[in-house]
């Protein structure tokens, strides 16, 4: 397994070198000198690891098949996510679609991931069990192909079936790879019109004009009754996972209040689906895309950080484990003013969550960056350029380590 070494003495750290680059020829604990100038820094997810979090980022397809990137990840890396693998209506049987009356799955992509991570021994969030988003809708029908909708029941025990389909192929191929689940994505609409009239947790039942089929089907007790099937399927089989409820803007007050709602009645008692009120949902994911969407307006804003800062602490202070999922401090200018502008943000960013379990009870356990690469040549009108910002990353569309990588190391050392 990945330990904690002992980190280097801090005196020592700055007559050390860094290699350059990913492709460098060292193995991926142990770093040589070279010609550049910036200092060497044990793994950044011992850095991390010393301040009581992993360090994660995300994988897909034609990450995992580049030889420099995945060196990336084993330098310095120690929890991953699929981009899309991992998601229902990724591991969906298209072809097939039913099994004796259940949805067929396929696994492929999802076990090249967890063999990847299995093999390095990283951990890896698995994310997502449930989500309404770009979900196939013949999943909903009754015979899977016309488009005749099941009844509540019919489909909450399809929902039941796959979660528990998901959690426990993982699990029985890859024991103890996968450390926790995202069970609900994105239920807590961003507007009072996307959900009924006085839902205090505002679970949505449109997302930009389209129907949530959950909602439509099963109601709003969907989230509830998919943190249920999770849950009971993680204890009845004695797994070491934790069940994360996950969504975007979570820094924002008005939402945050709506996630704290929700998660409050997922853990709440009743006479239906919590019997017993236990614990259903252990921690918040905020994915933490931070700035102007598409645009450079309002971006590296040190406000940002401070909402961050006080949204794990409110959700740590419930007693919630919290973490981030899927950060992206965006950039969207090339310009070597807004290069070192985004590198001095980067390490403000990780100043700040260096220290966050002194205020957070030691409630905040994984940093998961999803904008990791630059990418100079994704067009305005790409949906990558619009989330992320082509000039995000600790690191280079080549893999090479960028000075936000660097400041982050340092502000981990404070």
């Amino acid at each position: 397994m990945k330990t904690l070494t002992k980190l280097i003495a801090l005196s020592t750290l700055s007559s050390l070198l860094l290699f350059a680059g990913c492709a460098s020829s060292t193995s991926s604990k142990s770093k040589k000198q070279n010609e550049t100038e910036n200092p060497e820094y044990p793994p950044l997810y011992e850095l991390t690891g010393a301040k009581g979090f992993k360090m994660g980022t995300c994988m897909s397809p034609e990450t995992l098949a580049n030889q420099k990137f995945r060196k990336l990840v084993t330098d310095d890396f120690n929890s991953i996510t699929a981009t899309n693998e991992m998601k229902l209506y990724s591991l969906l049987d298209w072809g097939v679609r039913s099994r004796n009356g259940m949805p067929a799955l396929k696994w492929t992509n999802c076990d090249r991931l967890l063999q990847f991570a299995q093999e390095n021994n990283i951990k890896v969030r698995g994310h997502v069990l449930v989500w309404d988003a770009y979900m196939t809708e013949w999943f909903f029908y009754k015979d899977y192909r016309t488009k005749d909708f099941a009844d509540a029941e019919e489909i909450k025990a399809r929902m039941k079936y796959t979660i528990e389909a998901v959690i426990n192929h993982c699990e029985e191929k890859f024991p103890g790879v996968v450390y926790c689940w995202d069970v609900v994505n994105e239920a807590v609409a961003d507007a009072p019109n996307e959900a009924a009239s006085g839902d205090k947790a505002r679970i949505r039942k449109t997302r930009g004009g389209s129907k949530n089929l959950y909602y439509e089907t099963i109601g709003r007790d969907y989230v509830k009754w998919a943190f249920k099937y999770a849950s009971d399927c993680v204890q009845e089989n004695g797994y070491n996972i934790k069940l994360f409820y996950n969504d975007y803007n979570t820094f924002m007050s008005g939402k945050r209040d709506c996630i704290i709602n929700l998660i409050e009645e997922i853990n709440a008692k009743d006479d239906v689906i919590n019997t017993k009120g236990e614990k259903l949902c252990d921690g918040v994911g905020m994915q933490g895309y931070v700035g102007g969407y598409g645009t450079q307006n309002g971006c590296m804003s040190v406000g940002d950080i401070v909402s961050i800062k006080q949204a794990i602490e409110k959700y740590a202070s419930m007693g919630y484990e919290v973490q981030i999922t899927e950060m992206a401090l965006r950039n969207y200018d090339s310009g070597e003013f807004a290069q070192k502008q985004h590198a001095e943000y980067y390490g403000k960013m990780a100043e700040m969550l260096s220290h966050i379990n002194e205020t957070a009870n030691g409630k905040f356990t994984c940093w998961a960056i999803w904008g990791i690469l630059d990418n100079p040549s994704l067009p305005q009108t790409d949906y990558s350029y619009k989330m992320n910002g082509p000039y995000c990353g600790m690191f280079t569309w080549n893999c090479k380590k960028k000075p936000e990588f660097y400041n982050t190391c340092e502000a981990m050392l404070k």
